[in-house]
Order: structure tokens, then sequence, then C-alpha cells
């Protein structure tokens, strides 16, 4: 599902934690992906694209809280909403604009091949 409206505003930590997902992801401009990648360790991605656009990238076959729990994290960190670090065996990882122009481009084609980003 794409969406054509980006929002710009940072929800807040209850907001963000308090709405059902589908939602969240719809009022947030947000396209969801579900990715192929089987690897137990990927929990998810997100990745913002030259455009603006947000997509987030979650493994099929996840427990319904892990898949929330994960996409939350991940929204967070997206919007810069505080929220505490996620336990091990999950360890984000992030490309920032300071590197190669195309890392974001690159993770989104991997993600979608089914490979790891």
């Amino acid at each position: 599902m794409a969406h054509s409206a980006i929002s710009t505003s940072k929800p807040s930590v209850d907001h963000l934690m308090d709405t059902p997902l589908p939602v969240l992801i719809n009022e947030l401009g947000v396209t969801l992906i579900e990715s192929g990648i089987t690897d137990r360790e990927f929990f998810g991605a997100v990745v913002q694209r030259k455009t603006g656009e947000l997509l987030l990238t979650m493994p099929r076959d996840r427990s319904e809280l892990e898949h929330d729990t994960v996409a939350r994290y991940l929204l967070a960190q997206a919007f810069g909403v505080p929220v505490p670090e996620m336990p091990a065996p999950i360890v984000t990882t992030r490309l920032d604009d300071n590197g190669d122009p195309g890392q974001a481009d690159e993770a989104l084609r991997r993600v979608r091949e089914g490979r790891q980003a």
C-alpha cells in the first residue's frame, strides 16, 4: 500500500505505543513491505527513500507480538521518538546521510530481493 502523504510530525511515545499498528502506519504515511528474508537475525528495517518516503520492511512468519514490537521500535527510531533500546539479540544499525548516498536504495533492493540489508 503506497501513501502519497508522508507525516512530518513526530508522534508522541503514547501515540506510538497505543495506536493500533495498521492505523499508526497509515497516519504516519509509511509503506509496509513483507520481506522474504528468512534469517532469524533479521527483525526488520526502515528505509527512507530520497523522496522522503518511509518503507517499513518486516519479515514474514513472525509472531504478532514480535512483529508489533519491532515495528513500533523501528518507527520510533525513524521518527526520533525516545524509547528504550531493545534487548539483545535485537541490534539496530543506522545508515546516515553522511555515508554513501546510495545506501538506502541498496538496502531497499536487498530487502525486496529477500536478502539481509
